[in-house]
């Protein structure tokens, strides 16, 4: 930890590269102040100071932003009105007057500072240690107030305290045009909110477009026959069938992974205010396509979705051979080569591992904008789904992102594993933009 303990005149960050043992001791830190008369009483600033230290301190600071704190500490829904809902706002701004009140007060004399920026709900760490030849009564923190109310007229005889004093009151009037300077900055925005941003700016309604595929409906016994062949694991069967005896059914038939992808989508946009229009895939016209926005779910049963599958970097690819299928990613900037495989997929065999592809097509010209999300099986969609409306999910995502992404088309490929027919979470395995 940087710094050399001792009074409180120059501040010292501590490195977001922190050892354990800095770790520790701003945990103890925090515990002294949630103890003391500073935060008395007001139960909500202390669990919410304490969510901001401990999240920073794991690292996970991308995920403190204002609507996603409201929903974890507050219980709001996520996706609220944060301009009509100021919770967060307010108990932030508490937490910065009691932190002021606490290191005026009990903790004066602590070294180790907490400080919770304007702007912004990621807390900083300092140490702070008195400038050389300061005695320990000169080193101790004027309040502002004292600094304001009693200014001490430089002279050639003025001692180390005068000095300090007017450093300080240059702080106080530079510290707002830092703030100004800064804002930008300050208010980072999380990536999942970045990636939908220009699906909201558009107007029309949200058209959802969802898979299905033909229902096959046979006599009960012809079912039941085929349903003990198969527990039975037998090599041939023979059936009988009269064409009358067969029923088809046009998109009758959606599987479980792609109605809770559509469920998830459905209820992020809705949590957003938009209003929006489900369609089959057979129905929707490429007129609805060109004039605005549209989420296509699935990739294989999809046509769209595969129509635009074709013309990306990462693209499906698959191979049925009798009873078995494999699918794959293939690359078309490695000549087409396949990069992420499933050899046997579910329900033909026992998969394990499950990949996806989510592609963010937009044209500002024309306001038109595409979002599709598809596995290679049920499982990847579903997942993609997940990772498309969780923000916990894209810490990875940030990291692979090229700069500028936010204005770009981009690709994401995930990876879920697969155990007894359940997705596991999504993993963020390639980023492209173009």
């Amino acid at each position: 930890m940087a710094g050399q303990v001792g009074g409180s005149a120059e501040e010292h960050p501590i490195s977001t590269h922190m050892s354990e043992g800095d770790r520790t001791r701003i945990r103890e830190q925090m515990a002294r102040m949630l103890q003391s008369r500073a935060f008395e009483g007001s139960h909500r600033c202390q669990e919410l100071l304490q969510h901001l230290v401990m999240k920073t301190l794991e690292g996970d600071c991308l995920t403190l932003k204002e609507r996603l704190i409201g929903a974890e500490i507050f219980g709001r829904e996520y996706g609220y009105d944060t301009s009509s809902d100021a919770i967060v706002r307010v108990k932030a701004n508490e937490i910065r007057k009691r932190l002021a009140q606490y290191y005026d007060q009990t903790g004066r004399d602590d070294t180790l500072r907490i400080h919770l920026p304007i702007g912004s709900y990621v807390p900083r760490f300092f140490v702070v240690e008195p400038f050389p030849g300061v005695s320990e009564e000169t080193a101790r923190e004027p309040s502002l107030s004292a600094a304001v109310d009693a200014p001490v007229q430089p002279s050639e005889s003025a001692g180390p305290r005068s000095m300090f004093r007017w450093w300080w009151l240059l702080l106080v009037a530079l510290v707002p045009l830092g703030v100004w300077a800064s804002w930008p900055h300050l208010h980072t925005r999380h990536p999942m909110d970045v990636f939908w941003e220009p699906f909201f700016k558009a107007g029309p309604p949200v058209v959802v477009c969802i898979p299905a595929s033909n229902r096959i409906f046979l006599p009960e016994e012809a079912v039941t026959q085929m349903e003990e062949s198969g527990r039975q694991g037998l090599g041939q069967m023979s059936m009988a069938l009269k064409a009358p005896d067969v029923r088809v059914v046009p998109n009758g038939q959606m599987s479980v992974q792609n109605i809770r992808a559509t469920l998830s989508i459905a209820t992020y946009l809705s949590q957003n205010r938009e209003p929006i229009q489900f369609g089959l895939a057979s129905e929707v016209s490429l007129e609805q396509i060109r004039r605005g926005r549209v989420v296509l779910i699935g990739g294989f049963r999809n046509p769209w979705a595969d129509a635009l599958n074709q013309q990306m970097r990462y693209r499906f690819e698959t191979s049925l051979k009798g009873s078995h299928e494999t699918s794959w990613i293939s690359d078309s900037n490695a000549e087409g080569k396949s990069v992420w495989m499933v050899p046997d997929l579910w329900p033909f065999g026992r998969q394990t591992v499950d990949y996806a592809i989510i592609s963010r097509f937009f044209d500002p010209s024309s306001g038109q904008i595409v979002i599709a999300l598809s596995g290679l099986n049920g499982f990847g969609t579903q997942v993609a789904a997940e990772f498309l409306t969780d923000p916990k999910y894209w810490s990875r995502f940030a990291q692979l992102a090229p700069e500028g992404w936010d204005r770009k088309n981009c690709q994401i490929v995930l990876e879920t594993k697969v155990i007894r027919e359940l997705p596991g979470p999504p993993k963020v395995l390639a980023v492209h933009t173009w």
